[in-house]
């Protein structure tokens, strides 16, 4: 459920407009299972 906001934040659209999205991002990105989750499969890249 994290993409869209992801990808907003990786094409520059998730600013301080939207200060709550931007703070449930980083809950998850703090969240012990998405740092397994990209240990066992690896970064990705949203934009190449």
């Amino acid at each position: 459920m994290s993409f869209p906001p992801e990808a907003a934040a990786a094409r520059g659209g998730l600013d301080q407009s939207r200060p709550r999205t931007s703070d449930w991002l980083k809950r998850v990105h703090a969240r012990p299972a998405y740092r397994h989750a990209l240990e066992k499969g690896g970064p990705y890249e949203l934009l190449r």
